[in-house]
């Protein structure tokens, strides 16, 4: 589907009437609780999706691959110097056609942001020499000034989509693409939620989300609408998110040429168009936090919300060294088969052989995307398993995801005893009590794949005790967990 056609639909159209009229008086209550991204938290009652970007605050820091040199930002002012060098470093070595330099400038932005889920990907990419390639290939994909059709994105165009792929893509694009995470998602789609409560027309569109690392809502369902996709679903293949990043972003610029939001008032110089769609996305990203904020206001309408049971950091069950040898023996046999087909035929019982595919996930450790040399070293365990698991890469940073809950478990396995008995509980309390974990079986579970992936890669010893490397590895980044 061409843009124009995209655009022309009923339902399309209805909803870019429906924006234009109530984004400027948009009013919500925003109520952050305190994190590293947030260090003050931040409660206020906004008018206006305007009015979203002086409160916007994402407390980061980066490791600019020429300087080396730190570089933070907080509020949207140093946010929109951040991103911008950003796109410098990326288009410089796609310029250069520099594979380690794309690399190195794709790892400051998935530091930026605070996810790593695309690290392995990435890698394998830049040590086959394809990751310039690749990017290449995508960057006319996701131009919203561009020619191409939705169905272009589709399995073979785009290999794997994520919250920090989404980053990259967008911060190599020059048209104002949109980074859709789990927060912008979940604003879009409770936008067109509110708008669908009063459309005539059949509804088309259906923005996928994806659920937070804490207890915030992020899918309009929790709150009795329609339940949003959810990311690394079956409901959302990795084509139909990059999809989705292609039509908010065709929204967007269609809501822009058609009001003033975001434009700069005099004197300050006029802004871009690609300017302004990162503006209006950067209000998402404060609106989708959670979407709570959009019933605390006064004047929104909405069902009762009920509210389901959180999983916490509970993974699935399975024993984490055996599921990486397993796997590998897989991969070397290639039987033409699935990984949970090729379990039963080794006599494995369905339920055990579903339960060993968690940690291969893209959300996990993405082993599917690992080389047989990356494995083997990974499967040998230790630090430089943990390194190879990690793209390379020799710290943990985390952000608001609800990913990487293998290593969150292995973090937890080595805190949680110490601070359990500083409060006179016993740790499977202390899980529950702080909302790790649901019930003393299921902080069992956590406890038993925490310290197993923790042994495995030499973050604990054989006591579950914190190692140096632990230390070294997680730093502070869990700390507000």
């Amino acid at each position: 589907m061409l843009r124009s056609r995209f655009l022309a639909q009923p339902d399309v159209k209805a909803f870019i009437d429906w924006l234009c009229l109530e984004l400027p008086r948009l009013t919500v209550q925003l109520n952050f609780s305190r994190s590293r991204y947030v260090p003050m938290g931040l409660k206020q009652r906004v008018v206006g999706i305007e009015s979203l970007l002086p409160h916007y605050c994402w407390k980061t820091r980066w490791q600019d691959p020429v300087t080396g040199h730190w570089v933070t930002s907080q509020n949207w002012s140093q946010t929109q110097a951040s991103l911008a060098l950003l796109h410098q470093r990326l288009q410089a070595g796609l310029l250069a056609r520099n594979d380690q330099q794309v690399f190195k400038a794709c790892v400051a932005v998935l530091q930026w942001g605070g996810v790593r889920g695309a690290l392995v990907f990435l890698r394998q990419l830049m040590l086959k020499h394809d990751l310039v390639a690749y990017l290449t290939a995508c960057q006319p994909l996701f131009d919203l000034a561009g020619s191409q059709r939705l169905s272009a994105l589709d399995s073979r165009t785009i290999r794997r989509f994520d919250a920090g792929l989404t980053k990259i893509h967008a911060l190599v694009d020059v048209s104002g693409s949109p980074i859709y995470d789990s927060r912008v998602g979940a604003a879009i789609a409770m936008l067109y939620a509110l708008y669908r409560q009063t459309a005539t027309c059949p509804a088309v569109l259906d923005f996928p989300s994806g659920a937070a690392r804490g207890k915030q809502i992020r899918n309009p369902g929790e709150l009795g609408y329609a339940n949003a996709p959810q990311f690394f679903s079956p409901q959302v293949p990795r084509e139909k998110w990059a999809r989705a990043q292609v039509q908010l972003g065709w929204i967007i610029r269609e809501v822009l040429t058609r009001t003033s939001l975001f434009q700069a008032t005099p004197p300050q110089p006029p802004l871009s168009i690609r300017e302004r769609c990162h503006a209006f996305e950067a209000s998402l990203f404060m609106l989708g936090y959670d979407l709570r904020c959009f019933l605390r206001s006064a004047s929104a309408a909405s069902p009762a919300p009920t509210l389901p049971k959180k999983r916490g950091w509970v993974p699935t069950g399975h024993p984490f060294a055996a599921v990486l040898k397993a796997y590998r023996a897989f991969r070397q046999q290639n039987p033409g088969i699935t990984f949970l087909d090729w379990l039963i035929t080794q006599g494995r019982p369905a339920s055990t052989a579903r339960a060993y595919g968690f940690p291969l996930r893209a959300e996990e450790f993405d082993l599917p995307a690992c080389s047989l040399d990356s494995l083997k070293t990974i499967v040998d365990g230790g630090e430089a398993g943990l390194l190879e698991a990690n793209g390379g890469v020799a710290t943990y940073f985390h952000g608001e995801e609800r990913e990487q809950v293998c290593l969150v478990n292995a973090w937890l396995a080595g805190r949680a005893p110490a601070l359990a008995r500083a409060q006179g509980l016993s740790t499977q309390q202390w899980l529950i009590g702080h909302g790790y974990a649901g019930t003393p079986a299921s902080a069992n579970t956590l406890l038993s794949v925490g310290r197993g992936v923790g042994r495995h890669f030499d973050l604990l010893t054989e006591d579950n005790q914190p190692t140096e490397f632990f230390e070294r590895f997680f730093g502070p980044e869990l700390l507000d967990l």
